[in-house]
């Protein structure tokens, strides 16, 4: 039978897994919503990947593609 130190440092490993991915995540601080908020009522498709680059998000990348789709979705609306 497993004791609880094993079980926790086996549920902890596969937690430190998931969290490593191919891709960081943004932070998700103030400043980058805000900026976030800006492009998407104020900016065009081509700033939105530039900022996503300098966030460290490669454009062509599963995230980047989402969230520019979304942009797209929400520049239509505002049109």
């Amino acid at each position: 039978m497993f004791d609880e130190e094993e079980v926790k440092k086996s549920f902890s490993q596969e937690v430190r897994r998931d969290k490593r991915g191919k891709y960081k995540p943004l932070p998700r601080n103030r400043q980058t919503e805000s900026a976030i908020k800006k492009i998407f009522e104020f900016g065009t498709e081509l700033e939105l990947v530039r900022y996503l680059e300098e966030q460290g998000l490669p454009d062509g990348s599963e995230q980047s593609v989402e969230i520019v789709k979304l942009f797209r979705e929400h520049d239509a609306k505002r049109r």
